[in-house]
């Protein structure tokens, strides 16, 4: 498997470009999508400070949003705790009204950060997440 080459323009995507050669046919190729989540590695834990500059630092073009209606979170802990296993690390949550927002950290290889910022109500279905990375 090889990371990074021949790069598509844009905001990352979970689509996998995959070529298979045998001596019996022809190469096959196919396309597949895979869970960004593969990608987190171990290391991507920030500081809250470092996770903030960071944020602030990137441009708007390196955010992404998505609106994923059918979550429902019924427990802000153990979510937290569920994220982590999969190298999303907690930062922060603060309250917004009747909405809790979480911040997370994860990194790619490459060491490229990938900031996460999870906004939803407890027991209602919906999820907003914006993401942020640095090329």
């Amino acid at each position: 498997m090889v990371l990074f080459q021949n790069i598509a323009p844009g905001p990352p995507n979970s689509v996998l470009q995959v070529a298979v050669k045998n001596n019996q046919q022809p190469v096959w190729y196919f396309n597949d999508k895979i869970s960004l989540l593969v990608l987190f590695t171990e290391d991507g834990r920030m500081e809250r400070t470092a996770f903030l500059e960071t944020w602030k630092s990137l441009p708007d073009s390196n955010e992404v949003s998505k609106d994923i209606p059918s979550i429902v979170i019924n427990d802000i802990d153990a979510t937290i705790e569920r994220l982590s296993s999969s190298n999303m690390f907690f930062i922060a949550k603060c309250k917004n009204g009747n909405q809790d927002v979480l911040y997370l950290s994860a990194k790619i290889p490459r060491g490229i950060p990938f900031l996460i910022e999870l906004t939803t109500v407890v027991g209602v279905p919906g999820l907003k997440c914006n993401s942020n990375y640095n090329e």
